[in-house]
């Protein structure tokens, strides 16, 4: 049985996808900005795989490392309940965290960054897309709002280069699966 936190947990999440990836998108209908023209089309599969892989990579690596330190724990895995978890929350955790990413980089990476690009060059609507990204991050403490620029600023460059939203999208998921899964191993290693 689920606990209680986990269903907060995942309505959390998903008043995110409500919030991000559907106030955009209605913006986007009432503007009359077509999906397109904020990165939700399938272009560059071989240049998406391949940084995809190699970035995402990269931060599961990372999270290894991360994801033991004691100021992590304290915040994730965000679910707080008796390990081992049952598949079903590890499934629905996973689904409900690539729903709100989903969201979170359609609204980040694609109608604010794409129509930033509208209307300024590239140094500037990364800036301010990353300035932004950073402020979502002060909540979870200065080591992911420090480590959201770097990663704020790749992912921009990405989706510029790509014109698409799905490197953003599939590499933060990496990264918060990572996280959590590491999370949930290392936090089962201090009670064994």
């Amino acid at each position: 049985k689920e606990p209680a936190l986990a269903y907060w947990i995942y309505f959390v999440r998903w008043v995110g996808v409500a919030a991000f990836g559907g106030l955009s998108l209605l913006v986007c209908l009432v503007q009359g900005i077509g999906l397109q023209e904020v990165g939700v089309e399938f272009k560059h599969p071989v240049a998406t795989l391949i940084w995809t892989i190699g970035l995402g990579s990269v931060v599961i690596v990372l999270n290894y490392f991360a994801a033991r330190s004691p100021s992590n724990l304290a915040m994730y895995p965000m679910i707080r309940t008796a390990l081992p978890w049952p598949r079903q929350l590890l499934v629905k955790s996973a689904l409900t965290w690539a729903a709100y990413l989903l969201a979170y980089e359609f609204a980040f990476r694609g109608f604010l960054f794409f129509t930033c690009l509208q209307v300024m060059d590239l140094p500037l609507a990364i800036t301010i897309n990353v300035a932004i990204y950073v402020l979502a991050h002060i909540a979870k403490g200065w080591r992911e709002a420090v480590g959201s620029v770097l990663m704020g600023i790749v992912l921009c460059l990405l989706t510029y280069q790509t014109g698409t939203i799905w490197i953003a999208f599939l590499v933060h998921v990496a990264l918060a699966w990572g996280n959590e899964w590491w999370s949930y191993y290392w936090t089962g290693r201090q009670h064994n």
